[in-house]
């Protein structure tokens, strides 16, 4: 009897030291791999500076709350949500009720392109990555090659093909290089968690350039040049910049990287922003020359409404997260702003241009359901849900790791403007 109450309290013992030990590693793989995340997040790499604010934003990231690099418990809700409402799903429309449904949709406010959520959601998107090209004319408007493409059910879709590969990286001034077709399609999904839902739908697609040739009007296939005795065909299209030394190709099969964008239904009305570039070397505009003080947005409020203000700061955040400088104009409709022409982010994954962000640390204003929603995709989450709502893109992935990498300090560089503001104006920064 003794013997076996030995044996069985040995077993016990051994029984417990096994589990334990395997709890202990499983704790310490665990912990590894988020500390590995983390590193890959939150350590400085070697990225560019090339704002006078970079100080001051480096200063408060130092010191940010664990609020800000911490996952946040209501993003798995959220989460869910916006997973559900761009899965793929099966078309049961035809394509003249879907574009209907995309204009009913833009028609009910003035600054929301489509709702936070709608069955008809996936449907729309499996529309625009499938349906059949009918004819193809030149996109005359803007300083880049754009084509307008008819298709099933009546609808004129916007073009804008691939000049660079995911990899590639574009040095130089913020506005430098052609429009990049994944940043558009990146800012889509991007408004849609941000709930800026102000930018046109989009999908990646490729488009074969030869039967676009065939399906062409005359002043197009002007511009469509076959090369190697046909084994290539390249579009330098017309526009302000377009010249046959410039031409984008296709691969060769032929086929042709883009993006597919559903133009926004209007009027829209074009004004200038009033952080607008000089685009010339040495010269810099009022709001650069007065950045250390506040007397700049100062004079943009008594032009512009609390409204527009918010807007515009609303953009600037947006804009930063892609690296889009290039927003010299904005559009709106009906008064409020919408979020066109997002080509020119994803340039380069290791530089910051602070000053994106000059209406939001000029004027120290931010609305509060921004701030919120921002607060919402912290910790990673931000990569996270943009990996997830784009995998299923037909040019996926749409950036590489080192671009959601740069999105995550970028997150954390613009929380880290928002406590310098409110070191300064406490809580009155929200509106």
């Amino acid at each position: 009897m003794k013997k076996y109450c030995c044996a069985t309290f040995i077993f016990l013992i051994s029984l417990v030291f096994i589990i334990y030990s395997v709890n202990f590693y499983f704790l310490s793989r665990l912990s590894h791999d988020n500390n590995k995340l983390k590193s890959k997040l939150y350590i400085n790499e070697n990225f560019e500076y090339n704002d006078v604010e970079d100080e001051k934003i480096n200063h408060e990231n130092v010191k940010l709350k664990p609020i800000y690099r911490n996952r946040n418990p209501k993003y798995p809700s959220l989460r869910d949500k916006l997973i559900n409402n761009y899965k793929p799903c099966n078309r049961s429309l035809n394509y003249s009720q879907i574009w209907e449904t995309v204009d009913s949709w833009s028609k009910e406010t003035a600054n929301e392109i489509y709702p936070a959520y709608s069955s008809r959601m996936c449907q729309v998107l499996s529309a625009l990555r499938e349906v059949k090209i009918l004819s193809a004319q030149n996109y005359r408007k803007g300083t880049q090659l754009k084509l307008n493409i008819t298709v099933e059910g009546g609808k004129t879709i916007v073009f804008k093909p691939a000049w660079y590969t995911r990899n590639q990286v574009i040095e130089g001034e913020v506005y430098a290089g052609k429009d990049r077709h994944n940043s558009e399609i990146l800012a889509f999904y991007l408004g849609a968690v941000l709930n800026f839902r102000s930018t046109g739908l989009v999908v990646g697609r490729s488009i074969n350039i030869r039967d676009v040739f065939q399906l062409a009007d005359k002043e197009l296939r002007e511009t469509i040049i076959s090369k190697g005795n046909g084994t290539k065909f390249c579009v330098y299209g017309k526009c302000f910049y377009c010249k046959p030394s410039e031409s984008v190709c296709g691969n060769k099969t032929h086929y042709m990287e883009g993006a597919f964008l559903y133009e926004i239904s209007g009027p829209l009305q074009k004004h200038k922003s009033p952080w607008q570039r000089t685009y010339k070397d040495g010269a810099k505009a009022v709001w650069e020359i007065e950045s250390d003080n506040n007397n700049y947005c100062d004079n943009v409020k008594q032009k512009l409404s609390l409204v527009r203000l918010l807007d515009l700061i609303d953009a600037s955040i947006f804009d930063f997260l892609i690296q889009n400088g290039d927003r010299h104009h904005y559009e709106t409709r009906k008064n409020r702003m919408i979020l066109l022409d997002n080509g020119k982010g994803f340039a380069n994954f290791r530089t910051d241009f602070t000053d994106i962000l000059a209406p939001l640390y000029q004027c120290c204003l931010i609305r509060k359901t921004t701030y919120t929603r921002l607060l919402v995709f912290t910790g990673g989450a931000l990569t996270e849900i943009l990996k997830e709502l784009t995998k299923n893109d037909l040019l996926h992935p749409i950036l590489n790791e080192k671009h959601y990498y740069a999105l995550e300090r970028r997150l954390l560089k613009i929380f880290s403007m928002i406590e310098f503001c409110r070191s300064k104006n406490e809580n009155s920064i929200f509106q």
